[in-house]
């Protein structure tokens, strides 16, 4: 029996539930130690034998958290360490230095959707290097890893998000599209909502309900103030933040999402979508494009072209035969590539965890 040590945050999101599926999974053969900085309120169920540790510390960056993971991994003495966000450096650098065989670090996140700063490139480029392997999760982050942080092509292998099975149906409002995400500059709003100008021309009662978790502040300013000056308060909704089984009700009434992201390493939101059978209309940027099959799942738009993007969405609109096609086709889509049971278990199989 293996002892593996797992670092994420235990909290209701599609990262959290692809861990704890996971762990469970690897609970059935091995011991596995969770490690979280915080238990959110959630509605997670994990195996009964899986022990869980909270750091020392709001965030696993101080010496009091390499402190705590060095004792517990005298005592444990694990033979893998799996790490996401927070907790890669201090996991890869601890596990490095008590030559544990296995370090894993998921890499989530694309270099340009972060605040850009040398040394902190400098200081993941050296942290990665530690890493006995790399998980991405797409081809876009494979490539970002090997061009930003020079890691090795032979060191990243590519796993997919996963997500549990649905069985919400999508109903298809047509008067009812959805955005869900951060209000952030990166994730394309501004294209979206400018397109919305155009479409409503055709469909005037079409609403569009952003949900997302930053609704305040000067990004979220400037969108509302960008709908205000196109006249479009009575088409646009901002919803604000919601629990993720909400916001995959609010899918599963759509008759199509919109993901219009600038950048993005894959798109968590593309695949909650297609769970639910709602087409997907998407930029043709880095891991989203990986996801939908232009003109089968939904459609890819050129980025930031509000024109493209608009034209997309009126094509939807106007044919439903087309649509409810795109509806079967993305969740048969889901269900084959990128189920929660099915993934992991496929990941066991690769890493040898079984």
């Amino acid at each position: 029996m293996k002892t593996i040590f797992l670092a994420f945050t235990l909290k209701n999101s599609s990262v959290a539930e692809f861990f704890v599926e996971l762990a469970n999974q690897l609970s059935q053969v091995h011991k596995v130690i969770i490690f979280t900085h915080a238990v959110e309120s959630n509605s997670l169920i994990l195996n009964k034998q899986i022990e869980v540790r909270r750091w020392p510390s709001p965030r696993p960056t101080r010496i009091a958290d390499m402190i705590f993971l060095r004792k517990m991994i005298n005592e444990y003495r694990p033979q893998i360490m799996i790490s996401n966000f927070a907790a890669v450096n201090l996991f890869l650098i601890t596990g490095f230095l008590f030559r544990i065989p296995q370090r894993i670090a998921w890499y989530h996140t694309l270099y340009d959707q972060i605040e850009k700063n040398r040394i902190l490139k400098f200081r993941k480029k050296v942290v990665y290097g530690l890493a006995s392997q790399i998980i991405a999760n797409s081809n876009a982050s494979k490539t970002d890893l090997i061009k930003n942080f020079g890691v090795k092509s032979s060191k990243i292998l590519v796993i997919n998000n996963a997500l549990q099975y649905n069985e919400l149906q999508n109903t298809g409002n047509q008067n009812k599209i959805v955005y869900a995400g951060r209000l952030d500059a990166v994730k394309g709003l501004s294209t979206l909502i400018t397109a919305m100008s155009i479409v409503i021309s055709y469909y005037p009662s079409l609403k569009l309900h952003i949900i997302g978790d930053d609704t305040s502040g000067d990004e979220a300013d400037n969108l509302k103030m960008q709908v205000k000056n196109l006249k479009l308060e009575e088409n646009i909704i901002f919803i604000g933040n919601k629990s993720r089984d909400d916001v995959l009700k609010e899918f599963s009434s759509a008759w199509f999402s919109v993901v219009p992201s600038r950048v993005e390493a894959f798109g968590y939101v593309v695949i909650e979508s297609f769970s639910v059978g709602t087409p997907v209309v998407g930029s043709e940027t880095t891991g989203i494009a990986e996801i939908i099959r232009d003109k089968k799942d939904g459609f890819l738009f050129k980025v930031e072209d509000f024109q493209d993007l608009a034209e997309k969405m009126v094509t939807l609109l106007r044919d439903p035969a087309m649509r409810n096609n795109m509806s079967l086709n993305c969740k048969k889509s889901f269900q084959e590539r990128f189920e929660l049971t099915s993934s992991v278990k496929r990941l066991q199989k690769i890493l040898n965890l079984t």
